[in-house]
């Protein structure tokens, strides 16, 4: 039996990209122009690709040639957000999200692992108010945007379609299970931010400050309800009528990780991690993958629940971070007298 060649490993990542094989052997037969009889030789490796048809397919669909090069050998390959697509606009950054979510719906028995130090971006999109401070705060200050340099920030700043996108996200991955740990200061740095923006005169009303206190303790208490009912919903939803997937939530004070995800399905498995947050490295690199994935749920052992019937658990630590939310809001409204 012959070895997985570099045109079987192409287009088994190919394939891992679509959830019926059909739908490939349609997308690449429109590419190269060909039937499907072609496509389907080039599948079985009856006909050899050329090293352009190669080239095409990797640049296309984005796959590195050399995880298969390095297969046998310790190197890790990632690849990083800004250079696969330069964030000029919001819709940049959400767009990159969004493209790779939609993909994971679509796959078999997928799920999402996700350590964070902060809240998940999925949880900030939940309310508008947070997501358009939030990107304000990364337009201005990891990516630069000019015209947010001298601008204070209001929540008409951000566009209704980028609002839109994030409706999209949280709908999404309201339907793709997940387990997510967190630690108590899941809310600090967004705290941080508010309070730095005030004293700096960030706010074209001050007032916004408190709004977006009162914000996060709306999803400080909707995360609550989720948590106690494993599973997800969206803000303001019956939650009886609106369930989405499974959702279960862990705590480890101990652990300070930086904010990684881990996506696993039947057709493969990626890793995201934070670099230069919010932007991100990505790698489907087998090991790491796998690696990271142990590493995940072996925390997860060493953490504590706070799903379903934990409720001395889940009070203690939403009520420790309702605590920070009001102290944050009492040092802000003493500042604006």
């Amino acid at each position: 039996m012959r070895g997985k060649t570099l045109q079987d490993f192409l287009f088994e990542s190919i394939l891992n990209k679509f959830s019926r094989r059909s739908n490939a052997v349609g997308a690449l037969a429109e590419m190269f122009g060909l039937g499907k009889d072609a496509i389907y030789r080039r599948l079985r490796g009856d006909t050899l690709l050329t090293p352009d048809e190669i080239s095409q397919l990797a640049l296309a669909y984005d796959i590195s040639l050399d995880a298969y090069i390095f297969e046998n050998n310790n190197t890790v390959f990632f690849r990083y957000s800004p250079f696969t697509r330069q964030v000029k606009e919001f819709s940049d950054y959400l767009g990159q999200i969004l493209t790779d979510l939609e993909l994971i719906s679509k796959l078999p028995n997928s799920r999402i692992l996700y350590v964070s130090a902060e809240i998940p971006i999925f949880h900030y999109c939940l309310l508008p108010e947070i997501i358009a401070f939030k990107l304000y705060v990364w337009g201005r200050t990891f990516w630069g945007f000019d015209y947010l340099q001298e601008r204070q920030f209001d929540f008409d700043l951000i566009s209704y379609p980028v609002l839109k996108m994030t409706e999209e996200l949280t709908k999404i991955y309201r339907n793709i299970p997940s387990i997510e740990l967190w630690n108590s200061n899941i809310a600090d740095f967004t705290l941080s931010q508010i309070e730095y923006h005030v004293l700096s005169g960030g706010f074209r009303d001050p007032n916004d400050a408190l709004i977006l206190c009162d914000r996060l303790d709306e999803l400080m208490i909707h995360m609550r309800n989720l948590a106690a009912q494993g599973q997800k919903a969206l803000v303001n939803s019956n939650l009886t009528n609106t369930f989405g997937a499974s959702f279960d939530l862990y705590h480890n004070e101990m652990v300070y990780a930086n904010n990684t995800i881990i996506v696993s399905t039947d057709k493969g498995k990626a890793v995201y991690t934070a670099f230069g947050n919010p932007n991100f490295l990505k790698s489907t690199d087998l090991k790491m993958c796998e690696y990271t994935e142990n590493w995940f749920l072996n925390l997860t052992q060493k953490s504590i629940p706070m799903s379903k019937h934990t409720e001395k658990n889940r009070s203690w630590f939403f009520n420790s971070i309702q605590k920070k939310i009001e102290m944050a809001r009492n040092r802000i409204k003493a500042q604006l007298g």
